[in-house]
């Protein structure tokens, strides 16, 4: 008989929110070449990132993943509201314009997310029974026990600056990993099985 599996799965403002900038980031750290950039890509203007942001957005990123959001994935719509203080404050140079500089990101962003190229085209162009019947390998591979809901945070983009940890029944998958590495897929999802 097969187990009985409750999957929810959703694109998180927050996380995307974070892989916006930290691809912004990464675009702007100096060696980076034009095969290599990400989206979004800015070319006219210096952002003022912190010194040691690689350190302070793995710290952020942490505190965004399994503090609040794979704690109660509900959450993140307050959280992306209350950014000011989870990213701008922790992230940037705290000096005279560069809040003029965040606030055209998170405007770019919002502007690009609540279109049907963001949000919407990922939600649709995701593969929710590929998504399943990966899950239902873990679940079997893993006793065939399932516990609660699983629920499953898509990104547009791989995050690359913070640590990818396994969650009790909850996993953060950037899109590419859901479309085109399977095995990526269910061992991710099975180690999010076993914690």
């Amino acid at each position: 008989m097969s187990p009985s599996l409750m999957m929810r799965s959703d694109t998180a403002y927050t996380l995307n929110f974070l892989v916006y900038i930290q691809n912004l980031y990464l675009n702007q750290r100096s060696g980076q070449g034009e095969e290599r950039y990400r989206f979004p890509y800015l070319s006219e203007r210096k952002i003022p990132f912190l010194a040691d942001f690689e350190r302070e957005f793995a710290k952020v990123w942490a505190e965004a993943a399994s503090t609040r959001i794979a704690e109660e994935p509900f959450h993140d719509l307050n959280m992306f509201k209350a950014h000011r203080e989870l990213v701008y404050e922790r992230l940037f140079v705290q000096e005279a314009g560069s809040d003029r500089h965040y606030d055209d990101i998170y405007r770019s962003f919002f502007a690009w997310w609540n279109s049907m190229a963001g949000r919407f085209a990922l939600e649709r162009a995701f593969d929710n029974q590929k998504l399943y019947d990966a899950l239902k390998a873990a679940v079997l591979a893993n006793g065939g026990k399932i516990r609660k809901t699983f629920d499953i945070s898509i990104l547009y983009d791989a995050c690359t600056l913070g640590e990818e940890k396994a969650f009790s029944y909850f996993a953060i998958m950037p899109y590419a990993d859901c479309l085109l590495k399977e095995g990526v897929l269910v061992a991710k999802l099975r180690a999010c099985l076993n914690k």
